[in-house]
């Protein structure tokens, strides 16, 4: 028992670094953000107790509820599009033809550089004087188009940059493709079945943990995204792209209104969690693990 003790205390000790770590700099400033959501709280003057009036205060103000419908449009639209795209370059990438190592390198290049590059990419692209596309465009006789200006296109200009940086889920995706066993592909075969149908009943079942990992770290991306709503347009035209995270950053850094800003901060987390809660419980019907009798997750 006193053996047992003294492991135990070596490992906390050894681990006390990062308890008090989690704990001062996690759960204290967690905790106070949850406390002061419920105040009139600048940072400066003392913080002035208003109940639920914050969050009250969130249905009513049309420039927050448009930077939610803008999140949701990202989540729910640019999430099955970009993980769509991500599995569709994985299938062409675990192609082995000569080279291909080349190409998956290059693929997977653009997701090591950073965002505020990549948004300055996208400015030279999408320029709407000179950029590169409408540069194209024109080449070929069309009409020059307004992208940073369009309420229609900004959303899937930004979705855009999602797909280019997709180097590290296309990873993921590629190393649950090596891992079907061969012997799935072979007897898919010897029953007849054609490429459309062995995708369907082999790989994809196959692939629905990557899927399911993808989709989630896909869902926290967009509902945190920032940089490149705020480089890209400022959330224009017409808060147009003005992101949950970036009406978050101004009410608290522009107008001093951290207490206001702190109860978006909560909305935001109870949603994510509410989002994540669900694709996991549903999870037990669509993901299948190798080794499951059920065909659907081991939970």
């Amino acid at each position: 028992m006193i053996r047992k003790w003294r492991e135990d205390g070596a490992f906390l000790l050894f681990i006390s670094p990062w308890i008090i770590g989690f704990l001062a700099f996690f759960v204290g400033p967690a905790i106070a953000s949850l406390v002061y959501s419920f105040a009139d709280y600048n940072a400066i003057t003392k913080p002035i107790w208003v109940g639920f009036d914050n969050y009250a205060k969130l249905w009513s103000d049309e420039v927050y509820l448009k930077s939610l419908r803008n999140t949701l449009y990202f989540v729910f639209i640019g999430v099955p599009v970009t993980v769509g795209f991500q599995i569709l370059l994985s299938l062409l990438l675990n192609i082995e033809v000569p080279g291909i190592r080349f190409f998956r390198t290059l693929y997977y290049l653009p997701y090591l550089v950073p965002p505020v590059a990549t948004v300055i990419i996208w400015l030279i692209l999408f320029g709407s004087g000179d950029g590169v596309v409408n540069t194209i465009v024109l080449w070929f006789g069309g009409a020059q188009i307004d992208w940073m200006g369009s309420e229609g296109l900004i959303k899937p200009v930004i979705i855009t940059i999602g797909m280019w940086m997709s180097g590290g889920s296309v990873l993921v995706f590629l190393a649950g493709l090596k891992g079907i066993p061969s012997s799935l592909y072979e007897a898919s075969r010897i029953d007849g079945a054609g490429r459309v149908r062995t995708f369907f009943s082999v790989t994809l079942p196959m692939l629905t943990p990557s899927i399911l990992f993808t989709v989630v770290m896909q869902i926290i991306y967009y509902f945190q995204m920032f940089t490149e709503a705020m480089l890209l347009s400022k959330g224009g035209p017409d808060y147009a792209s003005q992101t949950y995270m970036m009406n978050t950053y101004q009410v608290a850094f522009r107008d001093l209104n951290f207490g206001y800003a702190m109860a978006q901060s909560w909305v935001l987390f109870v949603i994510i969690l509410l989002i994540t809660v669900a694709l996991m419980q549903s999870s037990r019907r669509w993901v299948y693990y190798e080794g499951d009798e059920k065909g659907g997750s081991n939970g």
